[in-house]
């Protein structure tokens, strides 16, 4: 039996069914009066290492989270046995113990749809503009936002590897959705697109899903981008686009491109870039855009799924959106296939591969 979220189920767990008729109050009302929210709230409290920039914020009860992903030899007997017995009712997603629906749109099969994380990094809390971006010392910044979760899928077993292409596209077009209601109802803040899979890269839950936060606080690496821009005069897109070595392409969509960075830190790094670099935000590009970006990410996802186990490997990865002023629009897809050691911690990557290797090895594999 396939393991789902049911329309039954989400009936009785939908608040909105369309996120772009809500308002930024509406938003901060639903995660507010969100029941259990409120006890795992973050700290509210950023620190910056003054050495880089990088930001830290706190959320003692996130240790709280459940976790459903750990490997076969760490699962207790009991929860072994109801896997085997009652595989059905192991996704809290799937039975729908989670927190209000605020998006839903159909795919061809079942839906995709956005809620409230229950152990957010990020919550309102108070003024939602942009926090103090110098660093204050030991004293600290306020950091307000938002933290959702996009479940790429109803289906347990559905996610960007093996969907049709017409539901990515509709999966990326919610996420631009919400992107869009955050930063054209709330200027200057930071919205984040991540993706996690694996308990090693900080997946707790196997059930396939984006992360989506919103933050007065910017990151260090959407400053970095900023940096990069305002130093060169020009977006890090443009200039990998025209910097890159050709041999290092690993396929061309059109209006994106998927390839190796030369600067590749760890074996199999891939970036995927969106040529038009006056785009900086999902929520801007066109239909063929959307869907270039949405195959750019089904065919990096499936690379790292099929090589990571071949390598001996546990399957890990994480997918990081770069949005912003700096930045043009591009993504990184990083999975876990070799440790930080001491050297890393000091800025010397020793990478266990090469990048024209590498970027070969996974021209074949596609």
């Amino acid at each position: 039996m396939t393991r789902q979220l049911s329309r039954q189920t989400l009936s009785q767990i939908l608040q909105a069914e369309n996120i772009d008729r809500l308002s930024l109050a509406d938003l901060v009302r639903l995660v507010e009066t969100e029941e259990g929210v409120f006890d795992f709230r973050p700290e509210g409290i950023c620190h910056i290492d003054p050495r880089n920039g990088d930001r830290i914020v706190y959320n003692s009860a996130r240790v709280r989270r459940p976790h459903d992903n750990r490997p076969p030899n760490q699962r207790s007997t009991q929860q072994t046995n109801q896997q085997s017995n009652q595989q059905t009712n192991q996704c809290i997603i799937c039975q729908g113990q989670t927190t209000g629906v605020i998006d839903v749109a159909d795919l061809s099969e079942g839906f995709t749809f956005i809620n409230v994380n229950l152990f957010p990094s990020l919550y309102p809390g108070g003024p939602l503009e942009p926090s103090p971006q110098n660093d204050l010392g030991p004293a600290g910044i306020p950091v307000h936002g938002f933290h959702f979760l996009q479940w790429t899928s109803a289906q347990h077993d559905k996610d960007w590897h093996n969907m049709p292409p017409s539901d990515r596209v509709v999966v990326m077009q919610r996420l631009a959705a919400l992107e869009k209601k955050l930063l054209t109802e709330q200027a200057a803040a930071s919205v984040l697109i991540i993706k996690n899979y694996g308990r090693l890269v900080g997946g707790s839950l196997e059930h396939g899903h984006q992360q989506i936060g919103f933050s007065s606080v910017m990151p260090r690496r959407m400053r970095d981008n900023q940096r990069f821009e305002q130093e060169r005069g020009e977006t890090f897109s443009a200039y990998l686009l025209r910097e890159n070595p050709p041999e290092l392409v690993i396929k061309d969509y059109g209006p994106a491109v998927l390839l190796v960075p030369y600067f590749m830190r760890r074996p199999y790094d891939m970036m995927l870039l969106v040529k038009d670099v006056s785009r900086r935000y999902l929520y801007e590009l066109s239909e063929a855009e959307l869907a270039a970006v949405a195959q750019g990410w089904h065919d990096a996802i499936c690379m790292m799924r099929w090589v990571m186990p071949e390598i001996g490997r546990e399957t890990a990865y994480n997918v990081v959106t770069h949005n912003g002023p700096g930045a043009g629009l591009y993504f990184e897809f990083l999975p876990y296939t070799q440790e930080m050691g001491g050297f890393e911690h000091l800025g010397l990557f020793v990478c266990q591969g090469n990048p024209i290797d590498t970027a070969g090895q996974i021209r074949t594999l596609l």
